[in-house]
């Protein structure tokens, strides 16, 4: 029978409706005061002064008329100045002055403390832990209660942090929300939680799990980052939460913002954080330390070794590291994501090591030596847009050793299993049954990254590792989708669930489709740009992480609001901390198609919609109930706008080609034996609108032509379907059996694969491009990985490519697809190829 859940009393306080108190997400809780527009005397006041001074009125005489007088005397650009203008600005100054005492006020105080104060007192110059604490308490004393309302743009990431964080924690520790909703695991949508309320029940111990588990908030200051956290892991179901902070002026603020909210499992403790040990009376024996915080504290502890070493030595195997704080980059930084100029190192380590910050590159680097990586972000708070831009970073982190056991096996490793059972095995063979060949670089270096048997591992349950360097390259991907038509790639494939699959990655799509359709043993998906498999992982992750309902809203329609929250709270424990960081960085589109190289092609036609004025021409052909009726609009309405030669010839251009359709100029040029751009274009839509129904069986279009899929289309891709998407969340291992490569194909086939290891291979058109060096090398190359049998695919700009002979001359029996030539002018969906070879090992 499980344990009776633990639930202290709600504390005997009025609630903040009867305190005349209001509190929102990531603010201090305060008295709801009068807006300024509500002080009526004020304003009255106002009214009558300023146009009794502004004129003539106030005889001169009067007390009143004296005083203007002298003021007038003592300004004399003042007495020239009309009396309209003279209105205006005395209005000004007013209510300048008024805004300074009061909603300006907070700002003045900040202005003061942080830059004349300094200058005004000696400091203490030690760096122990008492003169260290009289230096924060000298600088924050004066400015404690203004505190929060001052740091929100100053401080960023400090939400992103919690976010992470929460999203990190309910992989491994249960979290319940008042009103029972759940996120993570067991999450059915994806709303804000924010916006639930969690009242202050504290502390909660979990029905069926018995551990009890904390926080600490080193630098924790007033508090905010505890209140905040309530919105994404309700503090009621941490047994206690511990903010630790130096400076007795904000620690008193905490002390009385945690009183108000009556959550009686948070103490704050005023101490140097190296110092810390749990209380003996909260049972430190059985208390896990779960997750511990520092958000712009790093950066002013004076000697932050003893610190973060102490933090190693308490967090729990289990537990979360996270940090926000400001930073520079060292001069050359392995990561190029987080790399700043020489001005921007130097300006801002000076600036801020006025106010005894510091901001040496070390602190950084030693957390990710202490801790592996689960997620990082690097970026800039625009603090006076577009001027003031501060470097920053998030960085959550685990231990180093918190690995799990796996019991999946794969295939070889349960034909090891049932041979060793049945003494099938030498005493050779014993050592090595059931193990897999590490990749060369995985014991060369130690990767500072978490790994996919990690506690915290699961955003490396796809993504392998590589140089990061590559990221440089790459600024996007080419395409947001894929276009090669997987109806055509299964009609030939014969995959079977026993297959090892070689493909490239494009947009991620067809290897889904494989995956839902067949389900094959392994699938390696290999591409060089970094951003085309943060395109795969973003759909992986959104399998795992979202309902339906909203999977649909992303992929299916190509926007979901507030992505960057959803991929905090939702998608990045599926994440690498590329991927996620790549994301966090572009993910402000508006629809997901327009995005990339492809996206262009895709804003172009869309602005010759807009021009020619023929949207609704448009949607008539895509939701047109035949195909005829679509083929009679394309014919008459839309073709001799858009197979128009002058456009044709306008795009017809190297710099367009590969930046919008990733057509290089080596396969244009094979293409243009063929014919002309214009024939080109003329044989690959005429068959397609004529021979396919783009509404219900022709994403490819309809999807670019509308900006989203068809909900009711029964020839959309598997993976946007409700039964894709369910059979990909019931059978994990479909998922579990694709490996994102981010490496040259030939790095991959050498290093990644064995010998004869490979029974179908996808090469799409990229042979296309190579010279015949790389091609036969490649090729050869791929004939030593494939088994006896196994088939390689390729399509082709060219009717009959050049290195057809050499497939033939390597070993493979090279056969016909489809061509797109005389009656067969359709081939597929797509039809953008103008064949589709396959070859077989001999």
């Amino acid at each position: 029978m499980p344990p009776k859940p633990k639930v202290t009393p709600r504390t005997n306080i009025d609630g903040a409706h009867q305190q005349n108190l209001h509190v929102r997400t990531g603010s201090r809780l305060s008295s709801k005061g009068k807006p300024l527009l509500a002080h009526k005397r004020l304003w009255l006041a106002v009214a009558v002064a300023v146009p009794l001074l502004a004129t003539d009125w106030i005889p001169a005489s009067s007390y009143l008329g004296g005083l203007k007088a002298r003021l007038v005397e003592s300004s004399a650009a003042f007495s020239y100045m009309p009396s309209g203008l003279a209105f205006v600005l005395l209005a000004a100054l007013l209510s300048l002055v008024y805004l300074s005492a009061t909603v300006g006020r907070p700002y003045l105080v900040f202005a003061y403390n942080c830059f004349i104060k300094p200058y005004l007192k000696s400091k203490p110059a030690g760096i122990e832990s008492d003169e260290h604490q009289k230096r924060l308490e000298m600088f924050y004393e004066g400015q404690a209660d203004v505190y929060d309302v001052t740091r929100r743009r100053l401080l960023r990431g400090r939400s992103t942090m919690l976010k992470l964080c929460a999203a990190q924690l309910r992989q491994y520790y249960p979290c319940h929300f008042a009103n029972d909703f759940q996120v993570g695991k067991s999450g059915e949508t994806v709303n804000d939680p924010s916006t639930l309320p969690s009242p202050p029940l504290s502390p909660s111990f979990l029905a069926g799990q018995d551990k009890r588990f904390a926080w600490i908030d080193i630098g924790g200051g007033t508090g905010e980052n505890i209140e905040r956290m309530n919105a994404f892991f309700p503090i009621r179901n941490f047994d206690k939460v511990y903010l630790v902070d130096i400076t007795p002026s904000l620690c008193e603020v905490a002390r009385k913002r945690f009183k108000r909210l009556g959550w009686t499992n948070v103490t704050v403790l005023c101490l140097d954080a190296s110092k810390f040990e749990i209380p003996k009376e909260d049972g430190p024996e059985d208390l896990e330390i779960a997750l511990i915080t520092m958000s712009y504290s790093l950066t002013m502890i004076e000697t932050y070794y003893p610190i973060v070493d102490r933090i190693a030595e308490v967090l729990a195997p289990s537990g979360i590291m996270g940090v926000a704080d400001f930073y520079v980059s060292a001069k050359r930084s392995v990561d190029p994501t987080r790399q700043l100029g020489w001005f921007m190192r130097w300006f801002w380590a000076i600036w801020f090591d006025q106010d005894n910050v510091y901001l040496s590159p070390g602190r950084r680097e030693y957390l990710e030596h202490k801790f592996k990586t689960i997620k990082a972000l690097s970026g800039l708070n625009n603090f006076v847009k577009p001027f003031v831009k501060i470097p920053y970073y998030v960085w959550v982190g685990g231990q180093k050793d918190a690995t799990m056991p796996t019991f999946a096996l794969d295939a070889a490793a349960e034909e090891a299993v049932t041979r060793a059972e049945a003494g099938e095995f030498s005493d050779d063979e014993e050592e090595t049954a059931g193990m897999t060949v590490p990749h060369p670089s995985a014991d060369s270096k130690d990767l500072s990254t978490v790994s996919a048997n990690h506690i915290h591992g699961q955003g490396f349950r796809w993504r392998q590792p590589f140089d990061p360097k590559l990221i440089e390259r790459f600024s996007t991907y080419i395409y947001a989708f894929a276009w090669e038509d997987p109806r055509v790639d299964l009609e030939f494939l014969d995959l079977k669930p026993s297959d090892r699959m070689f493909v490239i990655t494009s947009g991620g799509c067809n290897v889904l489709e494989y995956a839902i359709k067949v389900g094959p043993e392994r699938i390696h998906s290999v591409d060089l740009n970094p951003c085309q498999n943060n395109m795969l992982e973003l759909k992986l992750a959104a399998v795992s992480g979202l309902s339906y309902n909203d999977y649909w809203r992303l992929l299916g329609e190509g926007f979901i609001p507030n992505f960057s929250t959803i991929l905090d709270t939702h998608l990045s424990p599926y994440m690498s901390p590329y991927a996620y960081h790549f994301w966090k960085q572009t993910g402000n589109f508006k629809n997901i198609f327009k995005t990339g190289c492809s996206g262009l092609a895709i804003r172009v036609f869309q602005f010759v919609v807009r021009v020619r004025g023929l949207r609704p021409v448009v949607e008539r052909m895509c939701n047109a109930s035949t195909i005829e009726e679509q083929n009679k609009i394309w014919l008459n309405e839309l073709r001799p706008e858009f197979l128009s030669k002058w456009l044709i010839r306008i795009l017809n251009n190297d710099r367009f080609l590969w930046g919008a359709l990733g057509v290089p100029p080596a396969q244009m040029q094979m293409l243009l034996q063929e014919g002309s751009a214009h024939e080109y274009c003329v044989n690959t839509l005429d068959p397609v609108v004529a021979s396919t129904h783009l509404r219900d069986d022709n994403y490819f279009y309809y999807m670019p032509l509308m900006l989203k899929f068809n909900p009711d289309a029964p020839g959309n891709p598997a993976y946007i379907t409700e039964e894709g998407y369910n059979l990909l969340r019931a059978e994990p291992h479909r998922m579990d059996a694709i490996q994102i490569h981010t490496d040259y194909i030939m790095n991959v086939l050498n290093n990644k694969v064995k010998d004869g290891e490979l029974t179908k291979v996808i090469l799409m058109d990229h042979l296309d491009w190579f010279s015949v060096e790389d091609a036969t090398a490649e090729i050869e190359t791929v004939h030593k990985k494939m088994a006896k049998g196994g088939l390689v695919f390729w399509r082709s700009a060219g009717k009959h490519p050049w290195y057809n002979e050499i497939f033939a001359k390597t070993g493979f029996e090279v056969t016909k697809c489809q061509v797109r030539e005389g009656e067969t002018m359709y081939i597929d969906r797509v039809n953008m190829y103008a064949s589709f070879y396959c070859g077989r090992k001999l």
